[in-house]
């Protein structure tokens, strides 16, 4: 009877994967009622020339569909439940199917049917919450991400002395007009205003951001010389901000609830899952940074100035030990996304190229 259990539960999987078929068959045979939809016709959908298209595609990447979810971590999110089931180190199980006999054996069987098909919903579950629970999420938890971003605001006032006034001036000076650009366009498109933003610099640890839930977003004193101009700090803080609006920090809370995380055979997966959400940012940002006027082909360079500042760790570490994808990796993406934009950005009115530069 084990095979009807697995039958049981693998058979929603296959629903799933015929809801995304279905609607990608619905959109190409109704493009417009899609474009109806998302307030946009069929044709701002495609091609990047246009600031609607843009902004269009912007929209999309933040808000990804079911069916974008799926083809993007769904083989991903399923292959982590089953293997974090199956052979994760809090197995119940385990005691038992060593006493089982073998694979002949029914318990085995049974045992390991029903943690394949727990495997199973435990990764479409991760997939419904990523695309319809990210922001309720998001918003329970928001206290929590406050008192992680406080704690690093404190930490770094205890354990680091207090910049020269001069310099943090000069830091605040040239990360400013960037801020301000990045944050008016999210308030254009998403009607978030520019005062939820809170961006402050902090004086630890090498050249790094980071950003939790709540639009709060923390800049490192250190990558301003990687940055080396506005473009280039439009890039970092646009992929940072990519974080806030896709919700990240929300999906990961319910990450964690559908995962085992103790299971260390599903690392490969979940840090395939997390690749894909750095990227994802990385798109956004580089949608950002293209609508606020600066030049979206800088934004790989940033990442030559990375590699060349810290290295690159190899790819194979970065797949089982790594929730970032290589600097490589993220470069070709950004490259070919950067030439896309060209054409839109090359007509924008006003256009600032690479802004200001930073000088020591």
């Amino acid at each position: 009877m084990y095979w009807v259990r697995s039958l049981f539960f693998i058979t929603p999987l296959f629903f799933l994967l015929s809801l995304t078929s279905y609607s990608d068959e619905y959109n190409s045979e109704y493009p417009e009622l899609a474009g109806e939809a998302t307030g946009y016709n069929s044709a701002e959908s495609t091609g990047y020339n246009s600031e609607e298209a843009i902004e269009f595609k912007l929209r999309s990447t933040v808000d990804r569909s079911l069916s974008d979810e799926v083809a993007n971590t769904g083989l991903s999110s399923i292959a982590a439940g089953v293997v974090g089931n199956v052979f994760g180190l809090s197995w119940t199980g385990l005691g038992t199917l060593l006493k089982s006999g073998g694979v002949s054996n029914a318990v085995f069987a049974n045992f390991t049917a029903s943690a394949i098909g727990t495997g199973v919903l435990l990764g479409m579950g991760s997939i419904l919450a990523r695309t319809y629970l990210k922001t309720p999420s998001d918003l329970l938890f928001r206290p929590l991400f406050w008192v992680v971003y406080k704690f690093n605001q404190v930490e770094d006032f205890i354990f680091y002395e207090e910049y020269p006034t001069a310099l943090d001036q000069k830091h605040k000076a040239f990360l400013q007009p960037v801020s301000d650009r990045l944050t008016s366009v999210a308030e254009r498109v998403f009607d978030i205003p520019a005062s939820y933003w809170e961006i402050d610099l902090m004086s630890a640890g090498g050249p790094n951001a980071f950003s939790v839930g709540g639009y709060k977003i923390g800049i490192y004193r250190s990558i301003f010389t990687v940055a080396k101009n506005e473009a280039g700090m439009a890039c970092i803080l646009g992929h940072e901000m990519g974080h806030v609006l896709a919700r990240h920090s929300g999906q990961g809370m319910t990450d964690f609830l559908f995962f085992n995380k103790k299971a260390l055979a599903s690392i490969l997966f979940t840090n395939a899952i997390a690749h894909n959400q750095e990227h994802q940012a990385d798109e956004i940002g580089l949608y950002l940074m293209a609508l606020a006027g600066y030049d979206p082909s800088e934004c790989s360079h940033v990442w030559e100035r990375f590699t060349s500042a810290a290295g690159d760790v190899r790819g194979i570490i970065r797949i089982f030990l790594e929730s970032h994808p290589t600097n490589a990796s993220r470069m070709v993406a950004l490259q070919k996304l950067g030439s896309q934009l060209k054409g839109y950005y090359t007509r924008k009115p006003g256009a600032l190229g690479l802004g200001m530069e930073y000088e020591l």
